[in-house]
Formats: structure tokens, C-alpha cells, sequence
């Protein structure tokens, strides 16, 4: 699903036909779900789609800014929840990549891990260490099959995201603001993006220790990021914030290259 909402992502502000990337998702979608029910390989499914997405793209329309979107893993994956945050920032002129949510499923693999190496755990040290490796090889197998079609090179590794994180705060203390921190300074030292969103509930405290932080990330890198904070209330203050944004990022960067 993450693999299948990226080719979506890359697709739909660039598509030759308005709707014929939602569609291509929503049959895409129903393959995968009957390859899982039939227990088939997901791999072939996604070659297929990656092809077919690219066919739907208009290759001669230039390239918006990219920007990514991190934050409290409900939040930024429902979009019911963020009042459909990708479309409104694609709607502002954008591109979007969103933090896929087996980040944190790879988060929590990682830290079982590393937690069972650090209190010697030593018979619960072998099957960690397989579950946390067949989810980084079963990650890595679908993204080669979508990889010509996204052009946007490798995402990092958890390890990474970590190191990046490491400098500002602990890795093991558990929240998404580890993943928002680290996968955040990845874009903004990354030259192919152009800013940063984070999103979080209202008065959620990892959301907060991110927020504290954006302002210095920002004035660092010289890119923008900002805080997006949703309450269950239809207000227009967060469309505010992303059109703003997206004028800074117009204002402030030149045309990116595919």
C-alpha cells in the first residue's frame, strides 16, 4: 500500500486524464487484495502498475515542488482525519510524499531488536533479528519494482532516519517525533525537496517537541516547515498555512528538474 499510494502521489499532478490515477489505484488496489486473500506474489502486481501509472503521467508538464509530509502516523495516512492534506497541497501547486507507514512498523522491529541485544536477550535475538530483516528485504524487493517509475531515488533506511534523529534527541524514546525528526532533516538536506509538513493531533506532546524544533530545521536548511495541528473541526486556518507555503516554496526555489 505505501509502494502503491507513492506511484498515486507521483501520478495524479501530472496525469494525462483527469481521475485515471485514482482509478489505476482503485484497481490496483483490488489486485492486491485478492493476491493477499490467494496468497500470490505482490512483485508482479506492482511491475504492472508502476508501468501503468507511468503511461498515465504527461512526461512534457514540469516538475512541481516536492515536499514531505511526516507527523503522527494516523493522522498524515487517514484522510478523513487530515481533511485530505495531499490533495489540498496538490491543489496549492505541489508535490507530496508521505511517510509510509510501515516507517514505524520498521521502527518497532528495529528497537525489538535492538532492545534484546542490549539486555542479552540472547534467545529472543534470532527471530527479531529475522522478522526485522524480512521486512527490510520485503520493503526493498517492491520498491525496485516501482523505483523507474517514482525517479525519486532511494528512501533511507530506518538506521539512518535514527542517525539523523540522534542528534537532537534519544531514538529510544518511543514517539513518532523520533521519525518526523530524522525522516524530516533527511528531506531538508535532500536538494530534490523543497519543504516539510508535520501533522499532529491537538495538544498531541510529539507533535509539540517537533513543532519546538521545525523553526531552527527551517532557518538551517533555508527550506520551510510547518506544523499542521487538526482537531476534528472544518476550519480554514491549515489551508491557509499550506498556501502559504507553497507561495514561500515558489518564491524561494527554482524549478526541479525530473
Amino acid at each position: 500500500m505505501d509502494w502503491l499510494e507513492r506511484l498515486l502521489w507521483r501520478t495524479r499532478p501530472y496525469e494525462n486524464e483527469a481521475g485515471a490515477a485514482e482509478q489505476l489505484f482503485g484497481e490496483y488496489l483490488q489486485q492486491l487484495v485478492n493476491a493477499c486473500r490467494s496468497k500470490k506474489a505482490l512483485k508482479p502486481i506492482m511491475k504492472e502498475a508502476a508501468a501503468a501509472f507511468s503511461r498515465a503521467k504527461d512526461e512534457s508538464l514540469p516538475r512541481r515542488p516536492l515536499v514531505g509530509i511526516n507527523g503522527e502516523i494516523y493522522l498524515r495516512t487517514n484522510v478523513f482525519s487530515n481533511h485530505n492534506l495531499v490533495k489540498e497541497c496538490e491543489s496549492a501547486g505541489l508535490e507530496v510524499v508521505v511517510s509510509p507507514m510501515s516507517e514505524w512498523m520498521q521502527y518497532t522491529s528495529f528497537r525489538n531488536l535492538e532492545d534484546n541485544v542490549r539486555f542479552r536477550r540472547l534467545k529472543k535475538i534470532p527471530a527479531s533479528f529475522v522478522k526485522h530483516n524480512i521486512l527490510k528485504k520485503d520493503n526493498e524487493s517492491l520498491h525496485s519494482a516501482v523505483e523507474h517509475a517514482l525517479m525519486d531515488g532511494d528512501d533511507p533506511s530506518i538506521e539512518e532516519v535514527l542517525s539523523r534523529t540522534r542528534r537532537y534527541m534519544s531514538p529510544r524514546c518511543g514517539s513518532e517525533a523520533v521519525l518526523s525528526i530524522g525522516a524530516g532533516l533527511e528531506w531538508m538536506e535532500n536538494p530534490r525537496f523543497a519543504g516539510v509538513i508535520s501533522v499532529m493531533p491537538h495538544g498531541c506532546m510529539p507533535g509539540g517537541i517537533v513543532a519546538a524544533l521545525a523553526e531552527k530545521f527551517a532557518r538551517d536548511h533555508q527550506k520551510p516547515w510547518i506544523s499542521l495541528t487538526y482537531d476534528g473541526i472544518m476550519e480554514m486556518n491549515n489551508q491557509t498555512k499550506i498556501n502559504n507555503f507553497a507561495e514561500i516554496i515558489r518564491y524561494c526555489t527554482k524549478p526541479v528538474t525530473r
